[in-house]
């Protein structure tokens, strides 16, 4: 009898045990269920189910042709529709002869450098490099940075006020200077524009942190469809005379309608044709044929070649580069055509759905460096009015663009990441971003103007 009642004993314990077991392995799957969920959700992963097709259904405030009511504001004329969003802080430092001083009827460009308010040194390097208004005689132009505040920093206030009073290039709206604030900045940019400095055939809208080539932006407005393709030159094996190549010179294989098969195949044939001449170059100088021609010649052919292979490599991976601009409304810089919101919580640039339901953005020019023409500064302006607010700032102006009928243009020398700098690697470069030391930005600059490149 006491041998069954423990037999009975050990069975129950070990029954218990088991349920026990059981019900811990359950509670793990159950916890390991949910976390999954969990961490799914934080990344995003089941709002892109919700997520509205773009190409098919876009729309965004105002939804409706917004066309005539742009026009009635360009004439200064009332519209239909009251507008939806207008930027009405005030201007603090207005700078109101800043492009009628001493200035032609008409500007060739304007630099507006969206900065920020404590970085008075990067101000200072660019005043004394690519900033610099007197860069050429030929190509009247102006140079201004526009800020916001810091109305609890009353040292950086006065600051300010004291660099403007000696550079009378500062603007300054009285809105908090922050980054999530950077389309109130660049609105407002546009409203100081519009205002005082509507006399400039161009508008180039850049970032403190960057490097510019004043040279290679005027050479580029001249031409932006075929830059810098026709600044590129070959070469012949027994002459030492350089010849340009010219659009003629692509046109018997450049096909408008099909860019990637006959312009890249084009490309290819210069590249090759060109790194051949190179390599003969370098056997005629070990024979002495050309003498003298060695050295830092021979590394500026070599990176000018792998600078054409890679364009062609870029050429043919990047459907979107057009050859031909659609019309005068010039709105042009590094552009992403086929990019998506960022649903994952933790993200800098995190978009929940009721902000931005589609599951693409329309294409957009990086914001670090962008030009204008001024017909698509008028139109983007006013467009605006009719435009939701949206806080990133190149995001905004992509959904301006699209409800403005304005086809962003892309071009690869508008470098949106810090180009590996070499001294002959910069000779095509419009701009490239990372500059955040003033020193290495002056250094770089005053290297390329040296080489006639900047």
């Amino acid at each position: 009898m006491c041998c069954y009642l423990l037999e009975c004993y050990l069975f129950r314990l070990y029954c218990q045990r088991c349920r026990r077991i059981t019900s811990k392995i359950k509670l793990g799957y159950v916890l390991f269920f949910f976390g999954t969920i969990a961490l799914l959700e934080f990344f995003g992963a089941f709002v892109h189910l919700f997520e509205i097709t773009y190409d098919e259904n876009f729309v965004y405030p105002y939804e409706g042709n917004v066309h005539e009511f742009v026009n009635a504001l360009r004439r200064n004329e009332k519209p239909e529709v009251k507008p939806i969003n207008q930027y009405t802080y005030s201007f603090i430092l207005k700078q109101p002869q800043k492009c009628k001083d001493d200035a032609d009827d008409t500007l060739r460009l304007v630099y507006i450098v969206k900065s920020a308010i404590e970085n008075f040194d990067r101000r200072i390097a660019i005043r004394n490099s690519w900033g610099n208004e007197k860069r050429f005689f030929d190509v009247p132009a102006r140079t201004i940075f526009v800020v916001g505040t810091h109305p609890d920093d009353e040292e950086v206030e006065a600051k300010l006020k004291l660099e403007a009073a000696i550079y009378k290039d500062i603007v300054q709206a009285d809105f908090v200077d922050s980054y999530y604030n950077n389309t109130i900045k660049t609105m407002m940019s546009f409203k100081w524009l519009v205002k005082y400095c509507s006399n400039s055939k161009f508008y180039m809208f850049v970032d403190d942190d960057i490097y510019v080539s004043v040279k290679n932006v005027a050479t580029f407005i001249r031409n932006p469809a075929n830059y810098p393709f026709y600044l590129m030159e070959s070469r012949k094996v027994y002459s030492v005379h350089k010849r340009e190549i010219k659009q003629s010179d692509l046109m018997d294989y450049v096909n408008f309608n099909n860019i990637n098969v006959t312009y890249s195949s084009k490309i290819n044939e210069i590249s090759i044709q060109n790194l051949t001449i190179h390599k003969s170059t370098n056997n005629s100088q070990k024979n002495n044929i050309y003498n003298g021609r060695v050295g830092q010649n021979d590394e500026k052919y070599k990176v000018e070649n792998e600078h054409l292979l890679r364009l062609n490599i870029s050429t043919s991976n990047r459907v979107k580069r057009q050859l031909e601009l659609p019309d005068d409304r010039l709105f042009a810089g590094f552009v992403f055509t086929r990019s998506a919101p960022h649903r994952h919580k933790f993200s800098k640039w995190y978009v929940p759905l009721k902000e931005y339901p589609y599951h693409l953005w329309p294409p957009y020019v990086t914001a670090g460096a962008y030009i204008l023409s001024k017909e698509a500064l008028l139109d983007l302006y006013y467009t605006s009015f009719y435009t939701k607010h949206f806080r990133f700032d190149d995001i905004f102006l992509g959904l301006i663009a699209k409800k403005a009928d304005i086809i962003p243009f892309h071009c690869e020398e508008f470098h949106f990441y810090k180009k590996a700098y070499t001294k002959y690697s910069y000779k095509y470069v419009i701009t490239s971003h990372g500059y955040e030391d003033p020193n290495e930005l002056l250094q770089v600059w005053n290297e390329q103007k040296a080489l006639g490149n900047a």
